[in-house]
């Protein structure tokens, strides 16, 4: 357990620099984190216009960093999007058909209209041993818990699909390098930056037959990146559920929920807060503010008394810009499920949510 503890809260101008570090981190394939400094800025600016926002936005970007209490550094991002994949930056995704347990064909459709994304959950390999990650992913269902009536839509996220030992998609290389002409690299920083309008324009309706991919291919159908699996179970575990769409790009899995579906935002209580040395303790407790427009989180050792009283340090206090107006939210831990590792081979739908 890192003693110090982390502050999760939105990004802003002055994170360029540690955020682009952390994009060099990520490497290719993960399509909403591109190391290039015009996309942050965009993407940074876009977050601020929206947290800053009074009003019910239909489309918008809430993008979180983690800091490091103790030094200062970010070292971890996360996110949610509402209302993503319109048609100025649209979505596109392989259904599979035929079968539930054994389909025989992919087809590229345009999806995710109007949904709610979590995603861009990224954290430093450093920090990973501390079990920060799985409070940096909570953080963006208590931002949520913050607004209901914005983010009560179908809840998705889409994860970088499994590459091999040379991070190479295999997926990627038998469907699209020879109807593109772009690597996966090439191809990953275009959809960041553009949507898939360009690949819906001329390949809308695509079918691909199963039995004309390779091995390769079809292992990477549904499968996670090796970085991604501890992401997986962490949206299981979260109340997620598969769902018959794989990532056009890598064939990496995609997963639904609900609002009423999401463990931390169902348990979601409000709390006081109270300047104090908390007792000792192995664990950490996520703490959130329940404003959206001032949403920040702290994730450290806290004491909680049986009147739902926690005490926390007065650094904690400070960054969290805590005051006796400031209402804020703790929930349980969701408990550990196990889920499928392949996400692709189902039957659940998109009616059901």
């Amino acid at each position: 357990m890192v003693s110090s503890g982390y502050i999760i809260r939105p990004v802003n101008a002055g994170d360029l620099e540690g955020l682009f570090a952390l994009c060099l981190q990520a490497g290719p394939g993960f399509t909403s984190l591109q190391a290039e400094e015009t996309y942050l800025r965009a993407l940074i600016a876009c977050s601020e216009a929206s947290f800053g926002s009074s009003g019910v936005s239909a489309k918008g970007t809430y993008f979180l960093v983690m800091e490091h209490c103790q030094t200062g550094d970010v070292v971890g991002c996360a996110s949610v999007k509402s209302g993503v994949g319109s048609d100025t930056f649209m979505c596109a995704d392989f259904e599979l058909n035929g079968p539930s347990q054994r389909p025989d064909a992919l087809t590229l459709r345009r999806t995710l209209q109007g949904f709610t994304e979590v995603g861009s959950l990224f954290l430093h390999p450093a920090h990973r041993t501390s079990g920060a990650g799985r409070y940096l992913a909570r953080a963006r269902y208590m931002l949520i818990a913050t607004r209901p009536d914005l983010f009560d839509k179908p809840i998705v996220s889409q994860l970088r699909g499994w590459c091999d030992e040379a991070e190479c998609s295999p997926f990627y290389d038998a469907i699209w390098s020879p109807r593109l002409g772009q690597t996966y690299e090439e191809s990953d920083a275009k959809l960041a930056r553009d949507g898939a309008g360009f690949i819906l324009a001329e390949f809308d309706g695509l079918n691909v037959p199963l039995d004309t991919l390779d091995q390769k291919a079809l292992h990477a159908i549904g499968r996670p990146h090796d970085t991604a699996a501890g992401a997986l179970r962490l949206l299981a575990q979260e109340g997620f559920h598969p769902s018959p769409l794989i990532d056009m790009s890598d064939g990496g899995p995609i997963v639904v929920s609900t609002l009423a579906q999401l463990h931390s935002a169902r348990t979601a209580r409000p709390v006081f807060l109270m300047d104090g040395t908390p007792e000792p303790s192995p664990h950490m407790t996520l703490i959130a503010s329940s404003s959206l427009q001032d949403f920040r989180t702290y994730v450290g050792c806290v004491s909680i008394d049986a009147q739902d009283r926690v005490i926390c340090p007065g650094s904690a206090l400070s960054q969290l810009r805590a005051s006796e107006e400031t209402r804020f939210l703790i929930s349980t831990p969701p408990t550990a499920t196990s889920g499928r590792e392949n996400h692709a081979l189902t039957n659940w739908s998109l009616d059901n949510v």
